[in-house]
């Protein structure tokens, strides 16, 4: 006997279970998007997927990334900022994103030194780096250094009245210092009479303004340090050099006599007219993307050539209108040929480099130490610009090279021909074709 239910009962239950079906397959969707994470990148060139070498630097870090974005509550501006850290996210889940509106939390802002609104500030392994480049190459590079600084030394040499990376004097270096460690440096001070030997892991050697010449076996131990390929800054300043310029003997490096003044101090509201101003730096790593205005106290010029085995870079260079002063700084100051004084554009950095045995060699001399001291660190850019010299000698400027990543379907370029016949089809001819098809519509009906 076979019972065969009413065709309005079955519909219902065939619909029912079409109801039930649905529901059951949008539930499982649902656990599977919670159980496994999955993306696809359609995008041209897949420019919303990390490159290759961004992901094996991801694997690279021992611990969680902070990311604070410093975006006021704008929902767009941080829509941008969250889509460009989402992909690290995505594969580091350690990796933390977190907004702060500087409007509410000025203070912090300020001790973060932030400068940019939506400036991201990344933290790792109680390093810090700000950032205002919003885009991967800028981001991993940042990450790039945060892991290798950990392992980067700098050696000051003391003994000889030299400015001091740790000390609190006006002239000291004790602010530019603890920045360094903020930074991830690590900082040893080195005095050659009671250690006769630089340390085999010294990413970089700074020697800054001694005021007394060095002893025959300290000179000695630097110039074997400098011949073994080693990195190296000498800060100095107008007057006696002492003996470190023989360090320099296949360099071709000369020293000015004199003090660099600037007649654009005055234009600055600058009270002394000793402090020379840069505001233009040469196309080099070390200044590569640098646009800011940096001063320099009591500096000397320097003039270099390049020899059969050092390459020579200007670096900083004073603006027109400034001169090395070989009188004194007071009452009314003019260039005086006859003394030797050289009209500006002058050189206060020079960098240079070579390679040793297969590798890079970096050694910089800079005409003045005042800039990086406690009493100048804070005008201009001096610290951003010091910071950038120190990444370069210590060979932190090896970063990733990420491929700029452009797609031919985010832009729509169009001939004024072109453009012209697309406005006027959607203002007339468009519109014109909806009314003839509706009143061709309209007639057929009236004659149905």
């Amino acid at each position: 006997m076979n019972l065969q239910l009413p065709a309005q009962i079955q519909r219902r239950l065939e619909g029912a279970l079409f109801y039930l079906l649905l529901a059951t397959a949008v539930g499982l969707t649902g656990w599977l998007t919670q159980r496994y994470d999955t993306h696809f990148d359609w995008s041209s060139q897949s420019r919303n997927t990390l490159s290759p070498s961004s992901q094996q630097l991801l694997t690279r870090l021992d611990g969680p990334l902070e990311i604070r974005s410093f975006a006021p509550r704008n929902p767009e501006l941080r829509a941008r900022i969250k889509a460009v850290i989402e992909p690290y996210q995505q594969i580091r889940s350690d990796i933390r994103l977190t907004f702060i509106d500087p409007a509410s939390q000025p203070q912090l802002t300020r001790e973060a030194g932030i400068r940019l609104s939506g400036e991201l500030q990344l933290s790792y392994q109680g390093r810090s780096e700000n950032l205002g480049i919003l885009n991967e190459q800028a981001i991993s590079n940042t990450i790039q250094r945060l892991i290798q600084q950990g392992e980067r030394w700098i050696v000051s040499i003391e003994g000889h009245g030299e400015r001091k990376l740790t000390g609190q004097a006006n002239h000291d270096l004790g602010s530019f210092g603890s920045t360094l460690v903020q930074k991830g440096y690590r900082l040893q001070s080195l005095e050659l009479t009671q250690q006769p030997m630089i340390p085999r892991n010294t990413s970089l050697l700074v020697v800054a303004s001694p005021q007394t010449d060095y002893l025959p076996g300290e000179l000695k131990l630097i110039r074997d340090y400098i011949n073994q390929g080693g990195n190296l800054v000498w800060l100095t300043d107008p007057g006696e050099q002492h003996n470190i310029l023989s360090l320099f003997n296949q360099t071709g490096l000369e020293i000015l006599p004199g003090t660099i003044v600037d007649a654009n101090a005055a234009q600055l509201g600058l009270d002394s007219p000793a402090i020379a101003v840069a505001s233009r730096f040469t196309d080099h790593p070390a200044t590569a993307n640098f646009n800011l205005v940096t001063l320099y106290p009591f500096a000397a010029a320097l003039t270099g050539a390049a020899s059969d085995i050092w390459q020579a870079i200007p670096l900083l260079q004073t603006q027109a209108g400034s001169w090395n002063e070989t009188g004194p700084l007071t009452g009314e100051i003019k260039r005086d040929d006859a003394q030797g004084e050289i009209a500006g554009p002058l050189t206060i950095g020079i960098a240079f480099n070579r390679t040793h045995n297969n590798q890079s060699q970096r050694l910089m001399v800079i005409g003045d130490g005042d800039f990086l001291s406690n009493s100048y660190l804070g005008n201009a850019g001096n610290m951003n610009l010091g910071l950038n010299l120190i990444r370069w000698l210590a060979e932190d400027d090896n970063l990733l090279d990420i491929p700029v990543k452009t797609a031919s379907d985010i832009e729509l370029n169009l001939s004024p021909t072109i453009g012209a016949a697309i406005g006027l089809g959607f203002l007339f001819i468009l519109p014109m074709l909806l009314i003839s098809s509706g009143l061709l519509i309209w007639w057929r009906r009236r004659n149905a």
